[in-house]
């Protein structure tokens, strides 16, 4: 009983000796934070809401293009969206989300205009043979 009671004293007299923590911890390089979509470079193929396993983005049809939502409460940050988007729209944030209140205010929602077809180019008539 004595060791405890004189260990007991020793850390009371010692003080606190524990370091503080950074205000925010380091974020490792290989961190994925929120998806984003540049409606400019999105064709609006849908293979990110397909690959989505969490059905966090939704892309659905509209009568002049479709409609592309995001939620990240339902994301697992898996990254399987921006692998697989063709056009390279689909990006991760490498910083943290910032301080929220109210649920789902980090959604993100566009309306994208269906893009028209490139133009192919015209073939060449080949010369009738002689």
């Amino acid at each position: 009983m004595k060791s405890i009671a004189r260990l007991l004293f020793q850390n009371l007299s010692e003080g606190s000796i524990t370091l503080p923590f950074p205000e925010r911890q380091p974020i490792h390089g290989e961190y994925r934070g929120l998806v984003h979509n540049q409606p400019d470079k999105c064709s609006g193929c849908g293979l990110c809401a397909y690959v989505c396993t969490s059905s966090a983005i939704k892309v659905e049809r509209t009568a002049g293009g479709f409609h592309w939502s995001y939620d990240p409460g339902q994301c697992l940050f898996c990254a399987r969206c921006v692998q697989r988007c063709p056009t390279h729209s689909v990006s991760m944030e490498t910083t943290r989300p910032p301080v929220y209140q109210i649920r789902g205010a980090l959604n993100q929602s566009y309306e994208i205009e269906r893009k028209k077809p490139a133009a192919a180019a015209a073939k060449p008539v080949p010369a009738p043979v002689q």
